[in-house]
């Protein structure tokens, strides 16, 4: 049983055993397990006792490959041939039955024609319960060997009913039964713990690893989303160094070093090497492992030295490089390499999200740019021709209107650039679009203003008062009311992180089957407007806060219409 044993251990140590475990062996795999199994039941059968049922003496205990007629065996062919049904399936547990079971079958002895249908009946139960628990997972030793006892008494008390001799078969497995139970199911509980431990293991050491990739990347991606440069280099350099084992990290943009976490002047580098190691991974797109030449793991000289180089990757290009540096190949195990293989692709996936988001950043800007190019008003040119007019009429209100104008045509301009504005230098555009409003249409309208003091320098996007206003005046429908048009700006602090914007008026108000569109899209042009100032407004706040932006459009007819915007207070 200690062979056998020492032989389970030695298969854990096979690529073919984790195969084996998650049921993902192919046709030649399961004919090589079937192999090996088969032939930890040929090894139970040459190294059991030798007993005469009769007189219940032992004859040999040491390697028996033929038996007389009137001996029978006490052996561990069991283990192999259970283990491999339980880990490896029905085809592996019949299959190693009938290469161990023929075996004993040809050694001859007692009940060997009985002892072999015993044991494919036992690879047959094992297997079986493999493939029931297939979809449970990894089988639990200590439930192993509760069945395995159940199988091995299945098998026993078979083994008369087989015999011719029914008598002397029941004298044998009095004898022999229950350390033949007994010491198989030990024998089975061992390898099934031999076989777990070492899958736990794995499991362990890849969860720690996991952990150990997941702290890097929380701790990382912050930094690689800015782009690869020598601040986001050296801070990713010094974090990656303390959460592995490697001794120094470097990272290069091309060939050009970003940072090293080790002295720029150390002597230990060798940089004829690097630089080689670096021009292939950049030409390449794959990783290079220099080992070192000496194996001795306490040596400091440079020729001891080993590194693995690894590609960043952007959009399928290489970019850069990633450098781990050990102090011997010993070091770099196979957990080691999966973890800086899997370093390097993280990386490059946090460079490459970071340049999608500047892109989208870009285009956002872009797209900013544009909708406040549109926000030009129309009235320029009424405004001109008022002017004009009061030339030779009222100069001096000419002159004041002009001023107004300039006001306006510099802040319009200068604002283009600008994704936010002070409060104040807003409102300054408003009066300045009022004045000329009011030059043209003298007692249309009147402006209530109602800003909290300490809110004019808090920051708001340009240009989303005034076409508001603009809109007021323009469709508010002024005419058709008894009243004077009254025109109304509030803002204020709703709390700590937001402000509120309104701008009302007494207006003619709007359908409500308008309303609905206001702000969402264009609508078809009319009398009434095509709501494409709303719609502008509302695609500036969503492009510039996201969700964070609230817009409402209020209104009721024959008393006029209210839009309010709540957004994030910045000063």
């Amino acid at each position: 049983m200690t062979l056998i044993i020492t032989i389970a251990f030695l298969i854990t140590r096979l690529s073919i055993f984790r195969k084996m475990i998650y049921h993902r062996v192919g046709i030649f795999d399961l004919f090589f397990l079937t192999v090996i199994f088969g032939m930890f039941g040929v090894i139970g059968n040459y190294t059991a006792l030798v007993v005469e049922p009769g007189n219940h003496t032992i004859i040999s205990d040491l390697w028996n490959p033929t038996l007389q007629s009137n001996n029978a065996v006490v052996d561990t062919r069991n283990i192999g041939i259970i283990i491999g049904g339980f880990f490896a399936g029905p085809i592996v547990g019949v299959g190693a039955s009938l290469l161990a079971g023929a075996h004993r079958l040809l050694m001859g002895g007692f009940i060997s024609s009985a002892t072999f249908w015993v044991t494919i009946l036992g690879g047959c139960l094992a297997g079986w319960f493999g493939y029931k628990w297939r979809g449970v997972g990894l089988i639990k030793p200590k439930y192993m060997f509760f069945i395995s006892i159940g199988i091995l008494t299945i098998q026993i008390l078979v083994i008369p009913v087989l015999t011719a001799d029914h008598t002397t078969a029941l004298t044998l497995i009095s004898f022999t039964g229950p350390p033949i139970i007994i010491i198989n199911s030990i024998g089975i509980w061992i390898c099934a713990m031999i076989f777990y431990n070492a899958i736990q293991e794995e499991e362990r050491t890849r969860a720690n690893q996991t952990v150990k990739t997941f702290s890097i990347a929380d701790q990382t991606f912050s930094l690689f989303r800015s782009g690869l440069n020598e601040e986001s280099a050296k801070k990713s350099t010094e974090i990656i160094k303390k959460l592995t084992a490697v001794e120094h990290v470097a990272i290069t943009r091309g060939l050009r070093e970003l940072a090293y976490t080790g002295e720029v002047t150390n002597q230990k580098r060798n940089d004829k090497e690097e630089l080689i190691s670096r021009k292939s991974v950049l030409a390449t797109g794959k990783s290079v492992l220099n080992e070192s030449k000496s194996k001795w793991l306490f040596s400091n000289k440079p020729s001891s030295r080993a590194s693995v180089v690894v590609p960043f990757c952007v959009k399928n290009k290489v970019i850069g490089t990633l450098s781990f540096y050990y102090r011997s190949s010993a070091h770099i195990t196979s957990v080691e390499k999966e973890l800086i293989e899997g370093l390097g692709k993280l990386f490059s996936n946090q460079l490459e999200l970071g340049e999608i988001e500047r892109h989208n950043q870009l285009l956002q800007n872009a797209k900013i740019e544009s909708l406040q190019s549109q926000l030009q008003p129309h009235f320029l040119f009424n405004a001109l021709n008022t002017i004009v007019a009061l030339c030779r009429i009222d100069p001096m209100l000419a002159r004041d209107l002009l001023v107004h104008l300039s006001t306006y045509l510099r802040n319009s301009l200068t604002g283009i650039g600008d994704f936010l504005v002070p409060v104040r230098k807003e409102m300054d555009n408003v009066q300045a679009y009022l004045a000329i409003e009011q030059a043209r249409f003298p007692d249309k309208v009147t402006m209530r203003v109602e800003v909290d003091s300490d809110l004019m320098d808090y920051l708001i996007p340009p240009f989303i008062i005034q076409p508001l206003v603009e809109n007021a005046i323009k469709h508010g429908g002024f005419k058709r009311i008894q009243a004077k048009g009254v025109v109304c700006i509030e803002i204020k602090k709703v709390s700590e992180v937001l402000i509120s914007i309104k701008v009302s008026d007494n207006g003619v108000g709007i359908e409500s089957n308008r309303i609905v569109d206001l702000g969402e899209r264009v609508v078809t042009s009319s009398r009434d407007g095509s709501g494409t100032a709303l719609f502008n407004i509302k695609e500036r706040l969503t492009a510039l806060y996201s969700q964070e932006v609230r817009f409402n459009v209020d209104s009721e007819i024959g008393i006029g219409t209210c839009v309010s915007i709540i957004l994030p207070a910045k000063n």
